[in-house]
């Protein structure tokens, strides 16, 4: 919270603990996705993006598990980092002083893994309108980058998941993919305007600077704002809410209909 960063980062300078690029470490630390951080990115951007990882990685979530909370307490730090605009500020003027690789022609050409991804991609298999069952566990937040294994399969900005492969969680992802690397892993998705999609992904490193990322598009756990009001899911989602709402209400009022006629009776 605030509170913790003002401790830890008060001064002027940063510590050698510190990440050295706070951006990479929140865009890379959930391996699946890319959330691709820079320094044109925006408070809020960097925020959603510590919200989704937050979700992966916070200690109340992995009880006992010492890489979980090693790895939420290096996210906590570029989070408290970036949402400083000071210490933002000294970061940014380290990261411009750090020399920029020039990429070579081998690393810009596709990968003998990207083409055999690609020579095993399926297409999308349209299932028909979306039940009213099925319940995302995230929501493709930005449109996938050209030749990411999410852009390949077709998954769209919007894209609620239901399942990728065994998947059925955020933190669940990137072991899926890790074991089914260059197999295709349906993935079950609702798409905004309501149709139920099973889009077949093909678990490949498509970025050198990130061989875990085998996904390649940012995943949220709420569906973009601008798409919440139309999208398929979530008004099935309010429909539901709805009927709880109306049933908890008829069971309150049949327990007082039992309580005054006991009333009555004594």
């Amino acid at each position: 919270g605030t509170q913790w960063a003002e401790t830890v980062y008060a001064g002027a300078r940063m510590t050698a603990s510190d990440p050295a690029d706070a951006y990479r470490t929140l865009s890379c630390i959930q391996g699946f996705d890319s959330f691709k951080l820079t320094r044109r990115s925006s408070a809020d951007e960097i925020q959603r993006a510590f919200a989704a990882q937050r979700l992966i990685w916070h200690p109340d979530k992995n009880p006992g598990d010492a890489v979980a909370r090693e790895t939420y307490a290096m996210m906590q730090r570029a989070h408290a980092i970036l949402m400083d605009p000071e210490q933002r500020r000294l970061h940014d003027e380290q990261l411009a002083a750090i020399p920029l690789s020039v990429p070579s022609a081998a690393a810009a050409a596709p990968s003998a893994e990207a083409s055999k991804a690609a020579a095993r991609q399926l297409p999308p298999d349209w299932l028909g309108p979306a039940p009213r069952s099925a319940r995302p566990f995230a929501y493709v937040d930005s449109t996938p980058q050209p030749s990411t294994p999410a852009a390949l399969a077709g998954v769209r900005r919007g894209d609620a998941l239901v399942r990728i492969g065994e998947a059925a969680h955020l933190r669940d992802v990137q072991g899926v993919l890790e074991g089914q690397r260059l197999l295709p892993v349906p993935a079950l998705v609702i798409e905004a305007s309501g149709g139920f999609v099973k889009k077949w992904i093909v678990p490949h490193s498509w970025d050198p600077d990130t061989p875990g990322s085998l996904l390649g598009c940012q995943l949220a756990d709420s569906c973009p704002a601008d798409l919440a009001e139309m999208h398929r899911a979530m008004a099935d989602a309010r429909e539901r809410a709805a009927e709880a709402r109306a049933r908890r209400l008829r069971s309150e009022g049949g327990e007082e209909g039992e309580e005054g006629e006991e009333g009555e009776e004594g």
